[in-house]
């Protein structure tokens, strides 16, 4: 398949923006991070927890000696890599913004991550007898790929300040720069003073926000919509909606994991069938756990589990198929932070039409099916993890309509995602073409 040169010709101007560079190169960067602590996340919830889906399955916990040590050191390593990645996404952003204007990027990296610390705290009071001690926390909502965005704007404002106030450049000869580590160090006391001064300032004006419970707000008006919009129009622009804040690194109204008890329709439609003993007519046939949750988040948000499959059939570079090789697992179990990072998708503008369009595709095919009456509702609750494919098959008291409907969405999520991996290929290998013949 040729595409138009003017499509290509964008994606490679895209590309060589420094914003976006930056971006391409954190994610990158953070890959490995992003496909260990995933795969640590799958192994601590979906096999060592009694209500996950390999763990139910086998029942690992009652026969599995030191279970609970076992899953608290993967839980350990999940958290150290893939729940702080937003604060390694401000390190290597800084590192990176710094690295193309020739900055100290050691200097620059440190002031970044610490900047993004700055940013997340919260002080916590605590109340001894008649004392009041002061402590901090931070908050960990943005710790984690929730945050992404958050840390690499951080992380490149930091790099900017550095190159706008550190007064001289890096030298390349490395014996030179150890020579000089003394200055080196002490020219950036200008720029660490201003990005971690400002940092504070944007600590403050969150803490005002949230003393007037704005984010609160913010959160309660989400929490509305996902709750009580329960129609197909609503549930499929909420879910679009949802996807498209996830490719920017930012939370939506639909979670990327399923929270059952938090989705009162979802509450009362399993109430009704176990009620009845049937999920035919149950009283809402279209939400966030039937159709997004259930159709819409095949491998994760943006249903990346078809583009794995896609890269796997139709990528030729290598570094494609390693990244597909390494998410294939934890994609199948809905945890998808190392396809996002390693592809990467999130805020790669040639990635951002399928990963909002195939969600709202497999919606409406679900929903057809359920209006046809050819499959019910997913109204029983699954166990943790399970396997996007059999998501619904399970969910819906084990209906073969249900899991063929499934297998059919995976197979057009493929189609709409092959020719936007053939593009990024394209885009790619142009471009280092180009380097290429500068290098020349």
């Amino acid at each position: 398949m040729e595409f138009p040169q003017k499509l290509v010709r964008f994606g490679i101007k895209t590309s060589q923006n420094s914003f976006v560079r930056v971006v391409r190169q954190t994610m990158i960067m953070l890959f490995p991070f992003a496909a260990l602590g995933s795969i640590a996340s799958v192994i601590n919830v979906s096999i060592l927890s009694s209500a996950g889906f390999i763990g139910n399955i086998f029942y690992i916990t009652k026969w599995l000696p030191h279970v609970a040590r076992i899953r608290s050191m993967f839980s350990a390593f999940s958290m150290l890599t893939v729940k702080i990645i937003a604060v390694l996404a401000a390190y290597q952003a800084a590192v990176h913004t710094a690295r193309i204007y020739r900055k100290n990027i050691e200097m620059s990296g440190m002031t970044g991550m610490i900047a993004f610390l700055l940013i997340a705290l919260q002080p916590i009071q605590q109340q001894y007898d008649t004392q009041t001690f002061l402590k901090f926390a931070v908050n960990t909502r943005l710790m984690g790929i929730q945050g992404l965005f958050i840390g690499i704007v951080v992380g490149y404002a930091t790099g900017q300040i550095f190159h706008l106030v550190q007064r001289y450049a890096e030298h390349k000869d490395e014996t030179q720069v150890e020579m000089q580590g003394f200055d080196r160090a002490y020219h950036t006391i200008l720029p660490i003073l201003i990005t971690l001064t400002l940092a504070i300032l944007i600590n403050q004006l969150i803490l005002q926000l949230y003393r007037y419970q704005v984010p609160t707000a913010i959160s309660a008006y989400y929490q509305n919509l996902s709750s009580k919009k329960h129609g197909l129009l609503s549930t499929v622009l909420l879910g679009a909606w949802s996807s498209f804040l996830a490719w920017m690194g930012l939370s939506g109204p639909y979670k990327a994991q399923q929270i059952y008890n938090s989705d009162p329709a979802a509450i009362a439609d399993s109430t009704y069938a176990l009620k009845h003993n049937s999920a035919w007519n149950v009283p809402y046939k279209y939400t966030q756990t039937t159709l997004y949750h259930s159709f819409g988040t095949f491998g994760g948000v943006g249903s990346t589990l078809a583009l794995v499959i896609a890269i796997i059939i139709v990528a030729r570079t290598s570094r494609y198929h390693k990244v597909a090789r390494w998410s294939i697992f934890p994609v199948l179990f809905n945890t998808n932070q190392s396809i996002l990072l390693g592809a990467p998708v999130m805020f790669n503008v040639v990635y951002l039409i399928p990963f909002v369009l195939t969600p709202v595709v497999n919606m409406l095919i679900a929903a057809l099916a359920i209006y046809l009456k050819i499959m019910p509702p997913v109204t029983y609750p699954t166990p943790l993890e399970t396997p996007s494919v059999l998501n619904a098959f399970i969910g819906t008291g084990g209906n073969f309509v249900a899991l063929l409907v499934g297998v059919l969405v995976i197979m057009i999520d493929v189609i709409i995602y092959t020719p936007f991996v053939k593009l990024s290929e394209k885009i790619e290998t142009e471009m280092e073409q180009q380097r290429i013949n500068l290098d020349k």
